[in-house]
């Protein structure tokens, strides 16, 4: 999983205003809920949980969405919940509706979040599933910077891989709690590990071959929505 960050200071395009566009902090509930297919309660914990809700809208209509955290965050694909520092923002779960994909709607979120972010956290952080080429462009075109991929090294234990050591892959590792590496690792992220308790059912990496994992029904598919 490819990790970007952005720090106080960084540059990135100022997000074109589409017309008929607005994008706002949710608080309403039942809104939120039935937008996210989630319990009112889910919404209700999240918000518990210092998380915001950003929604883009089109002529009023929600469209496309994702969560601010600044307090704890769970990555569902390393099953693991990490307490945000001070200064720091992570942000997790966007998805756009299906009929709307494809429009710059994402880039759009993005942009605005960061605009109005910029002026609260130092650091800005979001994670893009490899398979989720959308996602990745999104998040590049938005303005985030590459730090490193999230990946499993040989002993099946989750790690940052950097091609170097720097102030960002530290921040990146003391943020996400996970050891930096420069070496060799696994090209398939998940069909093995430690924390995620699951057990090898391919042999990608032997072959360095792309990951066919998901395409089996044994593997647990991402959490990670498209956008």
């Amino acid at each position: 999983m490819a990790l970007f960050t952005f720090w106080h200071g960084d540059d990135y395009p100022t997000p074109k205003r589409k017309n008929h566009i607005s994008v706002k902090r949710e608080l309403d509930v039942l809104t939120l809920a039935r937008l996210m297919n989630l319990t009112e309660q889910d919404i209700l914990k999240r918000f518990r949980e210092g998380n915001e809700a950003w929604v883009l809208r089109l002529k009023g209509m929600p469209v496309s969405f994702g969560w601010l955290g600044r307090q704890k965050a769970r990555i569902g694909e390393l099953s693991k919940e990490i307490d945000i520092p001070k200064g720091n923002a992570y942000l997790w779960n966007f998805r756009t509706l299906e009929p709307y994909r494809g429009r710059g709607y994402y880039v759009q979120l993005l942009g605005t979040i960061l605009q109005a972010e910029e002026k609260v956290s130092e650091r800005i952080w979001i994670i893009s599933a490899p398979e989720n080429q959308s996602s990745f462009n999104g998040i590049v075109k938005a303005g985030f910077r590459p730090v490193g991929d999230i990946m499993f090294n040989y002993k099946n234990d989750v790690v940052l891989l950097a091609s170097s050591v720097n102030e960002r892959t530290v921040a990146a590792a003391e943020t996400l709690q996970l050891p930096i590496t420069t070496d060799i690792t696994r090209p398939c992220w998940r069909c093995a590990s430690n924390t995620m308790q699951k057990q090898a059912s391919c042999d990608c990496y032997e072959n360095s071959q792309p990951c066919q994992c998901r395409n089996q029904n044994t593997v647990t598919a991402t959490k990670l929505s498209t956008v």
